[in-house]
């Protein structure tokens, strides 16, 4: 049951809107599938409803709300909003002339796939000077998760990842941010157990490019 609702959310991640409602991806066999599962018969019709509304929810919010991505947002003002309005979003400010950030930019774009009830975003601290200010802003890359305009976590470069200083397994940050409870897995399953997962959870390897040699610091 858990890799057929997996399945299905990565069809709708890469069909998009060409998804129908009666497309043979078998949303009827995930309920089908119910009844082979040994559970009792009173609880069968709200795991169906249950089941039945993640998936609209999920198809919405890819299609409609621009889930299942890491989006750019470029204004101050919109990104206020949306930490404000949005259920659940994790927001990382950066830099893309930082290695780091560009890092992390990865390892979040490989979770907004996963985890289709939460909105990622990326903002440039250039953009944002009001944001900086209030959350001190003085390291990167600096991500952090709301849960109804809530705080509910942030990380501040890499040190709460791992022992690397230049790197982390995405199953790390995977932990962190379910922990908080700004991602939730409907299915049970984590990024490593889903076949969805893009790119590896490797070490950061670095380049010439790079100018931060620890947490990148960020002269405000």
């Amino acid at each position: 049951m858990t890799e057929k609702i997996d399945t299905y959310e990565n069809r709708i991640l890469d069909n998009k809107k060409e998804l129908r409602d009666d497309d043979d991806i078998s949303f009827d066999e995930l309920m089908d599938d119910l009844d082979d599962e040994n559970i009792f018969s009173k609880y069968r019709e709200q795991r169906m409803q249950e089941i039945s509304d993640h998936l609209k929810t999920v198809k919405k919010n890819v299609n409609d709300n621009g889930y299942g991505d890491l989006i750019e947002v470029k204004n101050e003002s919109e990104l206020i909003k949306m930490s404000t309005n949005v259920p659940k979003i994790i927001i990382h400010f950066g830099l893309d002339t930082f290695a780091k950030c560009r890092y992390m930019d990865d390892k979040l774009k490989q979770l907004s796939r996963k985890y289709l009830n939460t909105k990622f975003v990326k903002v440039s601290v250039t953009l944002c000077p009001f944001l900086v200010e209030k959350l001190q802003i003085k390291t990167l890359p600096f991500v952090v998760g709301y849960i109804k305009g809530l705080e509910a976590g942030r990380l501040i470069g890499f040190s709460k990842l791992g022992n690397d200083p230049n790197g982390f397994p995405i199953e790390n940050l995977e932990k962190f941010f379910l922990s908080t409870r700004v991602i939730e897995s409907f299915s049970g399953t984590t990024i490593k157990q889903d076949a969805r997962k893009i790119g590896s959870s490797g070490r950061y390897q670095r380049t010439a490019d790079d100018e931060d040699a620890s947490d990148s610091s960020l002269d405000i």
